[in-house]
């Protein structure tokens, strides 16, 4: 009887439909890691990696004197330490598959969010779709060591808050405090969190849930665990916490960053960008379903809470004051610190759950009015379907249709097409195209040596993940009068490179993201 009632609850359709989800995710995962190229910041990621790790187990003070020592180390230290001694072309396979690894525990852990949010598994189900069939996310869940392991640790960090705020003890808190190190280890903003737990434990004092003391208790507990957690996670305070500590918040506020980013077709600094930069990246590369759904949602509570101000304390209310925290908080400390932010939404990402449980709000209000009219059971059904049909088939087509190039979605919004897009916003500026270029070029020139000039130092970078003899057919100078050939991806270059004999193209839509070109002997 116990077995039969455990199958009876595995095979609901509910439960059965996450679990199929979670299988078919994974092995998509694992069929498309090694279709990725190199980005742009993966060496620079893997040196940080490995000066952490000479400083944790040799003392090697070189990390003290790195530009980059402030970028959170405890992804990239994990990475080093289950590489192995391999050539380049499996040691950057390996980090894209533990990248993937990382994204997907962070699916998982948005699962048991959403499950302590909404009883009903379909809308687990449909907040994991939202998070994983968003292209840029999807796509970068496989290069981008810095941004998506922080949207994973962010999702177990607000679950570990959903967990105290339900059932307060030191248990929790003690996780709460593991979580919240963990983010900052990957990423200094990850240190927003400690403002939303000390706000969300002083509103449930006001609201009576916790007591004055329990809350005072497992706030200074929470502080204190937090602070340990985080010196330990972090080598580079080690020989003067406090001092390195303020430097390296000083340092990240404003990171000097001064690489240009076309925006609305104009190149602007990083330092200096409108305060609009965030949202019109947002809402021109999540899916326009999805933001429509997360107005709706958002809307919905607004509403509420704007006609009934004293509903804002009610425990009903906390997932929505937990994600409207998460979701402005750091974007409010990025405008009042001036912080840079580069190409596109990336530094943000941690911010994109917050969207998705808004989105899955507006889902269930869009879901009760159907139900509440006066249509049959079936009709219901099929306009449900009909609804989830016009949200997800037309971005899983494209994705499927333009892989590995997810990583340069736009919706309409930014344009009528590509190259109109094209000519607004960079496109590949991680630059992942080079790697289909180069080995394109290595099949097209069978001779031992091609002299090669590459625009960006990405095209050079993406050789380290070719064949190993194929990488050394591959001759970088760094003058084009010198080169066979000459590689571009259209970064901070939206108008054509002045070449005429083209012997490789990447498209996508009507845009160009990477071109090679046959260039004429010097006599």
């Amino acid at each position: 009887m116990a077995l039969r009632k455990i199958l009876g609850e595995f095979f609901q359709p509910q439960r059965l439909a996450v679990f199929l989800f979670f299988a078919a995710f994974f092995l998509v995962g694992q069929q498309v890691y090694d279709d990725y190229g190199i980005s742009w910041d993966e060496p620079t990621q893997l040196e940080i990696g490995k000066a952490n790790y000479r400083y944790l187990v040799k003392g090697d003070p070189s990390l003290l004197e790195m530009r980059d020592r402030y970028y959170g180390p405890l992804f990239e230290i994990f990475l080093v330490r289950v590489m192995v001694q391999v050539p380049s072309r499996e040691m950057y396979l390996s980090r894209h598959w533990w990248n993937f690894i990382a994204f997907f525990a962070g699916v998982a852990g948005f699962a048991i969010l959403l499950e302590r949010i909404y009883p009903r598994r379909w809308f687990v189900f449909l907040g994991c779709l939202f998070l994983v069939l968003t292209p840029r996310i999807f796509a970068d869940a496989f290069y981008n060591s810095k941004d998506i392991p922080f949207l994973s640790a962010t999702i177990w960090g607000m679950l570990a808050l959903i967990l105290y705020l339900q059932k307060p003890g030191l248990l929790r808190v003690g996780f709460l405090s593991l979580a919240s190190a963990i983010m900052v280890g990957i990423r200094l903003p990850g240190i927003f969190l400690t403002g939303v737990v000390l706000v969300l434990i002083g509103r449930e004092m006001m609201a009576h849930r916790l007591s004055f003391l329990g809350g005072v208790r497992d706030g200074l507990v929470y502080l204190i665990l937090s602070a340990g957690l985080i010196f330990a996670f972090y080598p580079v305070l080690w020989h003067d916490p406090l001092g390195e500590l303020g430097r390296a918040f000083e340092t990240m506020a404003r990171f000097p960053q001064y690489l240009p980013v076309l925006y609305l077709g104009q190149f602007l600094s990083p330092q200096n960008l409108p305060w609009h930069y965030l949202p019109v990246w947002m809402a021109i590369t999540v899916p326009i379903p999805y933001l429509a759904l997360a107005m709706i949602g958002g809307s919905v509570t607004l509403w509420k809470w704007v006609n009934h101000p004293r509903s804002v304390y009610h425990e009903a209310s906390t997932p929505w004051v937990l994600a409207a925290l998460w979701l402005f908080t750091p974007w409010m400390a990025v405008l009042l610190l001036h912080s840079a932010l580069y190409d596109g939404w990336r530094q943000m990402y941690f911010l994109y759950p917050a969207v998705v449980l808004f989105s899955v709000q507006g889902w269930e209000h869009l879901h009760k009015m159907i139900v509440r009219i006066n249509f049959s059971p079936i009709f219901q059904k099929g306009l449900l379907g009909g609804l989830l049909g016009v949200v997800f088939i037309p971005v899983t087509v494209w994705m499927i249709a333009f892989h590995p190039y997810q990583n340069v979605y736009f919706n309409r919004l930014a344009g009528r097409d590509m190259q109109t897009v094209k000519m607004r916003f960079d496109l590949d500026y991680w630059g992942l195209a080079y790697r289909e270029g180069l080995e394109s070029l290595l099949r097209l020139d069978a001779r031992g040596r091609i002299k090669v000039f590459a625009d960006t130092p990405a095209g050079v970078r993406n050789a380290a993940i070719l064949a190993t003899s194929e990488e050394h057919r591959l001759d970088f100078v760094d003058d084009p009068g010198e080169a066979d050939y000459f590689i571009g991806n259209y970064r901070w270059h939206p108008a054509d490179y002045p070449y005429s004999d083209e012997v490789v193209t990447i498209w996508v839509g009507n845009a160009k993201i990477l071109s090679v070109f046959r260039l004429p002997p010097i006599h």
